[in-house]
């Protein structure tokens, strides 16, 4: 009798109810489910290989999946905690400023820098993330921006979902119910150009009047990053270039 990730097999083959978890199993407990191939050819045909791949691809992108949403767990903490060292930083620069004390003053200035070294570990681990599962997105909006849109969105995979008008103006939602509200009562209002992805230097250098432009080019193309990022996970430079080649065509524009 053999016991195989297929199933088991004494005389005639009892096939497993669920392939992917025997192939789990067996690569678990550091079996190789390939050295059997004589039988699972004999009792599956020529099928087998066939069978051994789409079961293999399927239980390696499952594993991706699983590991991938743990760390996006890990990261959106970590965006989280960085929102709120800035905050704290932001508020000791302010209260630093009403202080007389000079002795105090230099007490402030070293915690301030304290929690700066803090804020960098943070953005070494985003960078770290941002680089391994999001090649793509990194490159195209910055490791920390990309974050906070995968923090933003919930996950990668929602934010490959989402649509570019969605990814345009996400954080600026309060700014949009309001221009909404405002013309269902008859009245103009401007309608946000752009969320959090203002963030990103190449909306944020540019004149008001362009940033507009700026904001919908980006969005679509971190749209298809982070759909690239899901599937595939292969960075495409050219992504990347093409966003570039866009600011630079729209510095210069008078």
């Amino acid at each position: 009798m053999y016991r195989l990730w297929f199933g088991v097999f004494e005389n005639e083959l009892k096939l497993a109810a669920d392939f992917k978890n025997g192939f789990v199993s067996a690569v678990n407990k550091d079996l190789i489910p390939f050295n059997i191939a004589e039988i699972g050819t004999k009792v599956l045909g020529k099928d087998y290989y066939r069978i051994l791949r789409r079961v293999a691809i399927e239980v390696a992108e499952k594993k991706v999946r699983e590991e991938i949403s743990s760390d996006e767990r890990s990261l959106v903490a970590l965006v989280k905690a960085l929102d709120s060292v800035e905050e704290i930083i932001n508020v000791l620069k302010k209260k630093k400023e009403d202080l007389i004390d000079d002795a105090i003053s230099e007490r402030f200035d070293e915690a301030i820098e304290q929690i700066k070294k803090l804020r960098g570990e943070i953005e070494k681990e985003i960078d770290a993330f941002m680089a391994k599962v999001a090649p793509n997105l990194c490159e195209v909006a910055g490791a920390k921006l990309g974050a906070k849109l995968i923090e933003k969105f919930g996950s990668l995979k929602k934010l490959a979902f989402a649509s570019s008008n969605k990814i345009q103006i996400v954080g600026a939602e309060k700014s949009l119910y309001r221009a909404i509200a405002r013309m269902k009562r008859g009245k103009e209002a401007k309608m946000p150009k752009h969320g959090i992805i203002f963030l990103h230097g190449f909306v944020r250098n540019l004149p008001k009047k362009k940033r507009g432009k700026m904001a919908r080019f980006l969005a679509s193309k971190i749209s298809i990053a982070a759909k690239i990022d899901y599937f595939r996970g292969e960075l495409e430079e050219e992504l990347a270039e093409s966003v570039r080649k866009r600011y630079e065509e729209l510095r210069r524009e008078k």
